[in-house]
């Protein structure tokens, strides 16, 4: 008979008589004493505890492979009215040790035998959670909800010990599995939310041990004793109690991280409670404080360094809890353009309004995820967003991060020791927009520890900022280490680093007490590394056959720069003539600057020559055309008209230098019968000759003849050309520019 397992009945014979029994009755459970899981000895060296553990987890191993090997209604007979069977699952999920505390100093057939109890649990959880293993074996959905939550089978600290304890390896049928769970009994919501009130009550206690209580008015810690007090509490009370926080902590970060990660919507039920308030205000309260007293207990080095990881753990979890909450209640929903999207843009300013004045809290989160990101989402999915606010939270968190910010992991604009606030201030934060109270603000941040050392605004050149190498960098290191011997010479270098390389500031620093954060924790005994030796730049291997002469700026600082000019030096009129012993290279002396001499007359110690200038400037296109040289008309027709004027530069000009500064009283007569060197013929000649050959051409040819042409333009597009059309259009194309370099040849022979 077919059917719901809730459903069905066995008809039991007892001598004459019928008894009908559900087939989900304690009389069908099999009389098993599962054994309770105990945590690993920590004495390895006591063979007797050890070895009573291995029998341990030999009997759980061979009960959970029975178990699993059940029929389906067997099992959720043994499941849900064994009890043993809930203590060895429950202890185990108790006392197992976390996916980060490795089983290492362990024997491998130990911890063999373990991963294989680690299984089984985890097989029958999942086989605990599924109401339907197939089609004839199941259970009706709301009749499993109800036998989960009335027998204890699930409840949420069980839940968030499997996701602690499997979500690594196995999230994606975690997450199934916990879905099913949470979708088949709605009541595990509520259980949710008294958990989360729960934890609000721990955190109460273990700020309570610190010293701290919180007042829900404020929602601000407020402290039963003053700062050095609290300190103290922390230092002095046992290592037991201590390490008990310490390793709260880490699990509850642990533990939370992983919930949220494999269920993500049970973001919504945190987010609905005032959890997102609580945390920073514990994590501010605690986490520093936890660091600062770990530093000055008087621990073993080995315990002391796993405690400071459980304390780095804790702080990066709660981190990420708070992020992976605003992520999926705030951001996802505005990625997603679900409407209204500016309330869930409001949602995201209010919560994080109310947590500025936790400063630490939000330089570590700054420097883990980055408030920067979220606000430019903001920025892009909202338009009416109220900028004043958005430029306040940015302004708080910059100042907060160039407080505490470490500067391993710096977020947006980048420098040595943090990112400082847009106006460089690092003050305290006066009051926070839309929610918390100014007075208690003001209180946390005048309260807040004096260890900060100031970054100068020069650091924020960053990578540009002046590196010191070499003789400097140890000349430096000296001094500070005659005024400081007890600091070791890296220590000092690495402060150097940080502190713009100011002697003064890092004595000052040290001698206070107000090193920057990233230098709290650094050994001051570390020696000093050597330092590679810095290649020679490109520059230096460079070779070129203009290096060392007189314009060579890589090797030369006495380069006259005078004569260094952008272009051509002008032409000038004055030419330096040598006395008479050189009169005979006086012409190749004039022609550099672009003068002909043509004509050289010395007389009583005085030279006169004239000369021509030649200006490169000059219009040329049209002195060699034929002007009226084809037409009818004459040339002396042509003259009446239009007389011809001959250019100046044609004209020849005459003029007279003298070697000595005496004035010359000869006359222009005289001048004008010197010989001279024509620098170009006259153009009256010119055109006579042409008039000349073209009547000669005139007279050859025929009247019938008419004058030759070459056709280029053709006929219509697109039907084709002629060969003689092509071949006149591919002379014209190459002999385009004869014309003028023929009248070139001419100019330059004459």
């Amino acid at each position: 008979m077919s059917g719901p397992l809730d459903k069905l009945h066995v008809i039991v014979e007892s001598g004459k008589s019928k008894q009908t029994v559900a087939a989900l009755d304690p009389r069908w459970m099999e009389q098993v004493q599962f054994v309770s899981y105990q945590p690993p000895p920590k004495n390895l060296s006591d063979k007797g505890q050890y070895e009573a553990w291995l029998e341990r987890l030999k009997f759980i191993e061979d009960d959970l492979h029975w178990l699993l090997q059940l029929p389906h209604d067997k099992f959720w007979c043994q499941a849900i009215f064994d009890e043993t069977l809930h203590r060895c699952i429950d202890s185990y999920l108790r006392f197992a040790p976390r996916s980060y505390n490795i089983l290492a100093d362990f024997p491998d057939n130990a911890r063999d035998r373990h991963n294989q109890v680690h299984r089984l649990v985890f097989m029958t959880c999942v086989r605990m959670s599924t109401y339907k293993e197939s089609k004839e074996c199941y259970i009706t959905p709301s009749v499993f909800g109800e036998i989960l939550y009335e027998n204890f089978i699930f409840d949420i600290p069980k839940l968030l010990d499997i996701c602690v304890l499997y979500g690594q390896g196995n999230g994606p049928l975690l997450t199934k599995m916990i879905e099913n769970i949470f979708t088949k009994q709605p009541k595990y919501n509520e259980d949710l939310e008294q958990t989360i009130g729960t934890l609000s009550q721990v955190f109460d206690s273990v700020m309570g041990k610190c010293g701290i209580r919180f007042d829900s008015g404020s929602h601000s810690p407020q402290k039963l004793s003053d700062h050095s007090n609290m300190k103290q509490s922390l230092v002095t009370m046992s290592v037991t109690e201590y390490t008990d926080i310490v390793l709260y902590l880490s699990d509850i970060g642990m533990t939370l991280t992983s919930f949220l990660e494999v269920y993500p919507t049970a973001c919504q039920a945190f987010h609905e409670s005032d959890f997102l308030v609580r945390l920073p205000s514990f994590y501010e309260a605690v986490i520093p404080e936890a660091l600062s007293a770990l530093k000055l207990r008087d621990i073993e080095t080995k315990e002391k360094l796993l405690l400071k990881q459980y304390l780095i753990q804790a702080k990066k979890c709660l981190l990420t809890v708070f992020q992976t909450i605003m992520a999926q209640c705030c951001i996802q929903p505005i990625l997603e353009k679900r409407e209204p999207v500016i309330d869930f843009v409001d949602d995201y300013l209010h919560i994080v309004s109310s947590v500025l004045a936790e400063r630490r809290f939000l330089a570590d989160y700054e420097s883990l995820h980055s408030f920067q990101g979220d606000i430019e989402i903001l920025s892009q999915a909202a338009c009416g967003i109220d900028e004043t606010r958005l430029q306040y939270i940015q302004d708080a968190v910059n100042s907060a991060f160039s407080t505490y910010g470490k500067r391993k992991s710096p977020k947006g604009a980048m420098k040595r020791g943090g990112r400082r606030s847009p106006d460089g201030s690092s003050g305290e934060m006066v009051g926070a927009v839309g929610g918390g109270n100014t007075s208690s603000v003001q209180q946390t941040a005048t309260s807040l520890p004096a260890d900060i050392y100031q970054v100068e605004d020069s650091d924020i050149v960053g990578a540009c900022a002046p590196q010191v190498t070499g003789v400097e960098l140890d000349s430096m290191v000296s001094s500070v280490k005659d005024l400081l011997p007890d600091l070791g010479e890296g220590f000092i270098e690495v402060c150097l680093e940080e502190l713009n390389y100011d002697i003064e500031r890092v004595i000052n620093a040290v001698l206070e007490d107000r090193l920057p954060q990233s230098l709290q924790e650094v050994d001051r005994q570390i020696p000093r590394k050597k330092r590679a030796v810095t290649p020679p730049s490109l520059l230096h291997e460079r070779k070129n056959i203009y290096d060392f002469d007189e314009f060579d700026v890589f090797h030369r600082d006495d380069i006259d720069k005078q004569k260094i000019r952008k272009g051509k030096l002008d032409k000038t009129e004055n030419v330096s003539i040598g006395d008479q012993a050189e009169l005979k290279d006086i012409k190749s002396a004039i022609s550099k600057d672009y003068g002909v001499i043509h004509e050289v007359v010395i007389d009583d110690g005085t030279v006169t020559y004239t000369r021509d200038m030649y200006d490169d400037e000059y219009d040329d296109t049209y002195d060699v055309n034929n002007v009226g040289a084809d037409d009818a008309d004459s040339a002396d027709e042509l003259s009446t008209v239009r007389p011809f004027t001959t250019p100046r530069i044609l004209g020849g000009q005459t003029r007279t230098y003298r070697h000595n500064d005496s004035e010359s009283e000869e006359s222009d007569e005289d001048a004008n019968a010197a010989k001279r060197d024509n620098f170009v013929e006259d153009p009256a000649v010119l055109r006579q000759r042409a008039e000349e050959r073209a009547r000669y051409k005139a007279g050859r040819a025929k009247p019938s003849q008419a004058p030759k042409t070459h056709d280029v333009k053709g006929g219509p597009k697109g039907q084709g050309q002629s060969s003689e059309v092509l071949h006149n259009r591919k002379w014209k194309t190459q002999h385009k520019g004869d014309f003028r370099r023929a009248a070139a040849d001419r100019k330059r022979k004459v």
